[in-house]
């Protein structure tokens, strides 16, 4: 490959806020140079980057990739936020859109529905069993509260799932998340190579028009006996323009070396399996204060010595472990685990935001990795109001986000899609304009939440995450000094372009044809 020098820009390398360079030299995709000198400059094709600022892509390191695929091309958000306001407002704009979504489906399809916004319906509840075998016209049908730990199950989707039909059909805690997987495999078994098609196409597009040239992948349902998705998802991600890193969400250790062929380097963990606990908003967030509302305690998941057998043999076996731990109780359950392992392997906390000042500690003393979605809470507290609803004052203290960052954590920005959109501007909005105003970023600190940090979480810090010689070829343009801009600038902010190895991030357009193309590639570690 021709040598690529990339002039007329303010390069900003993210090794510091002020260092900055004018002049890239690009080489089989990679950095060789900032700043050249004229005789190192010879023989390469001289690309103007007409006065842009340059900064290198963002890494998304919590994504669940085969739904995000899948729901891109063939989801539906039940509930949005418009004007300032969420829609629909009540049960009846709720039938109204089930019953538009259903008409399109085909009598043997399974409806989904994302993004339901419970606390902002006015009946706050979920659709009964009995409204979705009306709204949905007596098909398998689930529907999913916007942080994805509470469902309601249609009496079809219940027959499907050989679950109780007498009930209301709403599961939350570990009824609900136990199910994951055999849901998954039934949604999955209706994905067609169009769907599939379509889905990969605009989850690239979008990567690109974000500035996203890598994610983290939480992928794998361990209810799942032979789990068939995760491997389809896996194959297909191997030949993405992109880079995909996947972590596997079984605690089953062996179902996950089966798959280890296909990681770089192994990791396992997330969500999934790999749950302390459940969500706030589904009232299974295990925090050591009761909820505000209802007076009660959510329990964790796995006793303590489940979690340190767990981890334990992980860490021996050699994986990278990520456990998602949302209530202060999660967290320390998983921190005390992974305290007890020998490798001093940089572990993962994800969704970690709520914890106590020991834990804190401890979290930094071990060097352990954060992923957070702080867009998450900037939404609630301007639209949904379920932490101010649910959780007493004492545990809203315990959220931070710049505390991360004093104690020298490598504290990430991620998206938690599809549970959140793709969007990490949204993200970054979150954490420029956090929750509690005090616990608040600059833009360039939150830039490095997206970049340098989630590098050293995938620990790939020498590959990407900055622009300096060596590194990866992987940027964005803007037209503007992104560390100037007010935090709704940064909330609405698009590149003018995006570049993956010193190319132009290509279009997809979702063919089967393109589809088909992918097969023929060269599959790369993911």
């Amino acid at each position: 490959m021709k040598k690529i020098l990339f002039t007329d820009a303010v390069i900003h390398t993210m090794e510091k806020k002020d260092t900055v360079a004018s002049a890239m030299l690009v080489e089989e995709g990679r950095i060789k140079m900032l700043d050249p000198a004229p005789e190192q400059m010879k023989g390469s094709r001289v690309v103007s980057l007409k006065g842009r600022h340059v900064y290198p892509c963002l890494i998304d390191g919590h994504v669940h990739l085969l739904y995000t695929v899948v729901l891109l091309a063939a989801g539906f958000d039940v509930c949005r936020i418009l004007d300032g306001k969420v829609i629909p407002e009540n049960m009846k704009g709720v039938e109204r859109a089930l019953r538009d979504f259903a008409a399109t489906k085909a009598p043997d399809e399974i409806v989904v529905g994302n993004q339901y916004i419970m606390t902002a319906v006015q009946e706050h509840r979920l659709p009964t069993r009995k409204e979705l075998d009306d709204w949905c016209g007596g098909r398998a049908a689930v529907i999913y509260t916007i942080d994805g730990h509470a469902s309601a199950l249609s009496s079809a989707m219940l027959k499907k799932l050989g679950l109780d039909i007498k009930g209301d059909g709403v599961l939350t805690g570990e009824a609900h998340e136990r199910i994951q997987g055999r849901i998954t495999d039934l949604i999955a078994a209706g994905v067609t190579p169009g769907i599939l098609a379509r889905g990969i196409a605009i989850f690239h597009n979008l990567c690109a028009d974000y500035g996203i040239s890598c994610v983290g992948a939480l992928d794998g349902n361990g209810d799942s006996e032979k789990d068939p998705t995760t491997k389809l998802i896996l194959f297909l991600a191997s030949r993405f323009d992109m880079d995909v890193r996947f972590y596997l969400q079984y605690m089953d250790i062996e179902k996950a070396q089966s798959l280890r062929r296909y990681q770089g380097r192994p990791r396992i963990g997330g969500c999934g399996d790999w749950e302390m606990d459940g969500s706030i908003g589904a009232h299974s967030a295990a925090f050591s204060r009761p909820y505000r509302d209802t007076g009660g305690c959510a329990p964790a998941y796995f006793t303590q010595e489940q979690v340190d057998a767990a981890v334990c043999e992980a860490d021996r076996r050699g994986y990278q472990i990520a456990s998602h731990a949302i209530g202060d109780l999660a967290v320390e359950r998983i921190v005390r685990a992974l305290g007890k392992t020998k490798s001093g392997r940089m572990h993962r906390i994800e969704h970690c935001e709520f914890t106590s000042d020991e834990m804190m500690e401890e979290i930094a003393r071990e060097g352990y990795a954060v992923m957070a979605q702080p867009g998450y809470s900037w939404i609630d507290k301007r639209y949904l109001h379920t932490y101010e609803r649910y959780l007493s004052p004492e545990t809203l203290k315990q959220m931070r986000f710049a505390d991360f960052l004093r104690r020298g954590i490598c504290i990430c920005g991620s998206s938690d899609s599809p549970v959140q959109s793709l969007d990490p501007w949204l993200q970054i909005l979150g954490m420029t304009q956090f929750y509690r105003e005090e616990e608040s970023i600059t833009p360039y600190e939150a830039l490095r939440c997206y970049t340098v940090h989630p590098a050293r979480a995938l620990m790939e810090e020498r590959e990407r995450g900055m622009l300096l010689a060596g590194m990866r070829a992987d940027f964005f343009t803007s037209d503007r000094d992104l560390f100037q801009l007010s935090p709704k600038e940064l909330g609405n902010f698009r590149p003018l372009g995006t570049w993956y190895g010193g190319k132009p991030a290509r279009r997809w357009k979702g063919t089967a044809g393109e589809l088909a193309g992918m097969l023929l590639r060269r599959p790369k570690k993911v």
